[in-house]
């Protein structure tokens, strides 16, 4: 698997204009305010530019094989039109070479934002592959509570200050105002050398991670899902208008009524803005308990925190913590869920927010979303933070399908329990794994001391003790999914109450703790193999073979940290790859249905569908995700079911399961 120079070329565009006449910034343009006298620059998204005719890739650089970066081979255009980006594509395609980008998502999204559908059919056909991605598979940094500032960049910038520091700030010699003609060239200088640097950093990741071929292999199933990313970023989703009112002026009464009851005891919303002042107000004025403390990472002083688990917590004890609370709640929720996605969607001005996926998002490789464009006062809303958002269906009733077309969800079923049992080779996990059992009946059967087939019949019959919030497979569910990662007693009542509603005290939560572990034993020594393990090795692994680093000092600030991310990691990030390799298996049906990715969530996949092929589309894509090829693609094979379940509806938030 050892690379071959004539097996890849390099790619890479250079966005930089308001037309074809003038070169501002990179990816900016500018807009005239309102009275036509002043003109503000802004970050645009490459629909913004081709939809409104207003700014265009300046230079494209393709490179076949590597050469020297203070060379200048001219392969390639400057203010290249979609015949000339067309014709260099399709040659690489038809030499059968892989298409190398860094960032490649971003220039993907360029060439389709062209709308030209031979385009993006050889879009889709062509192979990709990202340097970037390369590096995170070889090297990704785990999330600890590090300082954010100093979390390790893997852009074409850090990759040649540090492996060819020579050419460190070799991008500050570029122009990009008012090109004469000597600065377009030496513009599309910079972008071929940047294809060249982007070619000699792959080739060398991938000839590291081809020494260990299924890391290689895992990388490889990632980047065929990008053309499928990049399209969902760039047509994103539609917004109801009337939901998301609705939702703000819920909102907005829900907070006036609490604050009407709480401004005689000190409330104000400057008050609840200010963490100083409301720490004062309910920890001195009220006297409320103090159940955690904040340090500063700066100055390493102590503050009384007032964060959301604390005010659930004493919501329970005291009135005005839960008037405080409920209003905290609405106002954050109007404004994550209701205003951001409004104003997304009026800045695109085509009733649709844009979201964009950020492909291993995370360090055990999901998706996160960001959701503005540009940086500091320069950066305007196109999306939101669509991984943050709220399982409560009214929220979710903001995201509809495109007309004519049906949102379909395929849910990775019992995802992380599923792969805990095929870490842990608890037997009473894979048991309860096969088909026709419950593990959130069972552990529920245990923690309620119930016979487990009197909990699934009065479950099935939803009786309340057995299915209602508070019933006994509820206790179940949260045990399951919150105990697998060695969560303490103590943050197991705090969930409870939080997340479930449920006013768990500290020997409930003790008790249901011990009853996990009795039930599974596997669980636990599966925690102390993978720490002893990762703690020799230095890093974690996937059953796909997926890394992350995870050194330093066991025994310092981070030592739970790096101890919870070698048990985490073998689960999540395998979750993670379960989802790489559907998306890359249902790739050739997509076009043959004529399906658009739409977006990823925790162990969801959501596809726009046309309505006249839904239900061809859903009982194909099944039969091919609940056989995937995990030993084909992994080496690997599960000794239990992975099975999908599947949802279709017009919104979000009204997706119906179907057979």
């Amino acid at each position: 698997m050892q690379w071959d120079d004539d097996k890849f070329v390099g790619f890479d565009f250079e966005t930089d204009g308001v037309d074809r006449k003038f070169a501002l910034q990179p990816w900016r343009m500018r807009q005239p305010k309102h009275d036509g006298e002043l003109e503000l620059p802004f970050h645009v998204s490459p629909y913004r530019a081709f939809a409104e005719n207003r700014a265009w890739p300046t230079s494209v650089s393709f490179v076949r094989k590597l050469s020297n970066p203070d060379r200048f081979d001219k392969l390639g255009t400057t203010y290249p039109d979609p015949s000339a980006i067309y014709l260099l594509l399709k040659q690489a395609v038809d030499e059968g070479r892989t298409i190398v980008g860094w960032n490649i998502l971003f220039d993907i999204q360029w060439l389709l934002a062209i709308r030209k559908p031979r385009l993006r059919d050889l879009v889709f056909k062509a192979k990709w592959l990202d340097g970037m991605l390369l590096w995170k598979h070889y090297f990704i940094e785990p999330e600890y509570e590090m300082d954010r500032s100093k979390k390790k960049s893997y852009s074409l910038k850090e990759a040649v200050r540090e492996m060819l520091p020579d050419y460190a700030g070799y991008e500050d010699e570029i122009v990009y105002h008012n090109p004469t003609p000597e600065e377009l060239d030496a513009l599309h200088k910079y972008n071929h050398r940047d294809v060249i640097f982007t070619l000699k950093f792959t080739r060398y990741f991938y000839n590291k991670l081809a020494l260990e071929p299924q890391r290689l292999k895992a990388a490889l199933i990632e980047a065929q899902c990008l053309p499928f990313v990049a399209e969902a970023n760039l047509e994103g989703m539609p917004i109801d208008y009337l939901t998301c009112k609705e939702l703000m002026a819920n909102s907005d009464r829900i907070a006036a009524k609490n604050l009407a009851k709480l401004s005689p005891h000190g409330v104000s919303e400057k008050v609840v803005r200010s963490p100083k002042q409301l720490s004062k107000l309910m920890f001195e004025d009220w006297q409320l308990p103090i159940l955690k403390k904040n340090t500063s990472k700066k100055t390493g002083n102590e503050t009384n925190s007032t964060d959301k688990e604390v005010l659930h917590e004493l919501s329970f004890i005291d009135w005005r913590a839960k008037a405080l609370r409920e209003y905290r709640e609405a106002l954050g929720d109007k404004t994550k869920f209701a205003e951001t996605p409004l104003e997304a969607m009026e800045y695109n001005e085509d009733g649709v927010a844009r979201p964009q996926a950020i492909v291993f998002g995370t360090y055990t490789s999901r998706m996160t979303y960001a959701s503005k464009q540009g940086k500091n006062k320069d950066a305007v809303q196109i999306g939101f933070a669509l991984h943050q958002m709220k399982r409560d269906k009214k929220y979710r009733e903001t995201v509809n399908a495109p007309e004519g077309y049906e949102i379909v969800e395929f849910d990775a079923s019992g995802q992380e329990y599923r792969w805990m049992a095929c870490a842990s080779g608890d037997k009473v996990m894979l048991r309860l794994c096969e088909p026709g059992e419950d593990p959130h009946s069972y552990m529920g059967a245990n923690i309620g001391q119930r016979d487990y087939q009197d909990v699934i019949k009065a479950n099935a019959a939803k009786e309340e003790w057995a299915a209602g919030p508070h019933g006994i497979r509820n206790m179940g569910k949260l045990a399951n999914l919150s105990l697998q990662y060695r969560t303490s007693a103590p943050k197991l009542r705090v969930k409870a109450r939080v997340d479930y509603n449920i006013p768990m005290e500290m020997p409930e939560a003790r008790r249901i703790w011990r009853t996990y572990q009795l039930v599974y034993p596997g669980v636990p020594t599966y925690w102390d193999n993978q720490i002893r393990i990762v703690r020799q090795l230095g890093y974690a692994e996937t059953f796909a073979g997926r890394r992350v680093q995870v050194t330093g000092d066991w025994n310092g600030d981070f030592g739970w940290s790096m101890g919870s991310t070698a048990i985490n990691y073998k689960i999540q990030g395998t979750g993670g790859d379960q989802k790489y390799l559907a998306m890359a298996v249902l790739k050739n049906i997509l076009l043959e249905y004529d399906v658009r990715f739409a977006w990823d969530l925790h162990d969801g996949l959501y596809y726009f569908v046309p309505k006249p092929k839904v239900e061809l589309f859903q009982v194909r894509a099944k039969k091919l995700l609940d056989n995937l090829p995990y030993q084909k693609a992994w080496g690997y094979t599960p000794p239990i079911p992975m099975p999908w379940d599947t949802k279709r509806g017009a919104s979000w938030g009204t997706l119906k399961e179907t057979k």
